[in-house]
């Protein structure tokens, strides 16, 4: 009715037509499927970023990631190509567990109660270098467990969103000099990691196809956010009949 409509983060979903800018365009190779390829646009660069831009994971080091969805899958499979060590996984639902060992992860745990024991003792109490937040909603509670899960100069990588505050005693931070690093798109650059990325998955050596647990019509969108929320996807694919 001749009513404007936004795109958030300057782009438009959900819609078969839009215009963007083209500073928000990558081209991509012609024989590479959409439902793939639009993977790449935020889920997989966050989330494997995360553990390799933001965190840096390194060679030999214990990663843990909270939370093993589309965004935290990803940091799995990037600290994993790091070569960290340990990748250890926390999440409560068994399905997402499962998954995380086949794209990396070394251990999974279904609270963060059971991964600080295991990482004490793996670690002879050193702790772990890095802990990834990748959780659906971010909360007090994981934030407190990933701070306490790193050991001395040990950093914490947030970039799940949500209303949580850190409410840590300095002390906790200061006498093992620990860090907590915000991280928005994993810290990739769009214009160098996607195609990146995309290069990796045709050669065999980054899950993309993996990722997808569901695909919906148009007509089934509101099914497919409640399989997400129910933690019954990985990724759901949304397709667009032309």
């Amino acid at each position: 009715d001749g009513v404007d409509f936004g795109g958030l983060c300057v782009l438009g979903t959900f819609s078969q037509h839009t215009v963007v800018s083209e500073y928000s365009v990558i081209p991509i190779p012609k024989d590479l499927p959409f439902d793939v390829a639009c993977l790449v646009g935020c889920g997989v660069p966050t989330g494997w970023g995360s553990a390799v831009h933001a965190a840096g994971v390194q060679v030999g080091q214990t990663a843990v990631i909270f939370g093993a969805g589309g965004v935290g899958m990803n940091a799995v499979q990037g600290a994993a190509m790091s070569g960290a060590n340990r990748v250890v996984v926390v999440d409560p639902v068994e399905f997402k567990r499962d998954k995380a060992l086949e794209f990396g992860a070394t251990h999974v745990f279904a609270t963060a109660r059971e991964a600080t024991d295991f990482v004490i003792e793996a670690t002879w109490g050193e702790l772990a270098d890095h802990a990834i937040i990748t959780v659906g909603s971010l909360h007090d509670e994981v934030i407190h467990d990933a701070i306490n899960i790193v050991g001395k100069s040990g950093q914490v990588t947030i970039t799940a969103v949500g209303n949580g505050s850190i409410k840590e005693h300095p002390g906790a931070l200061i006498g093992f000099q620990r860090r907590i690093q915000g991280a928005i798109f994993g810290g990739c650059n769009p214009l160098h990691d996607v195609p990146r990325l995309v290069s990796m998955y045709q050669n065999g050596k980054l899950k993309l196809d993996e990722l997808i647990t569901n695909r919906y019509s148009m007509a089934q969108v509101n099914e497919g956010y409640q399989d997400m929320l129910d933690g019954k996807n990985i990724r759901g694919i949304i397709t667009i009949d032309h």
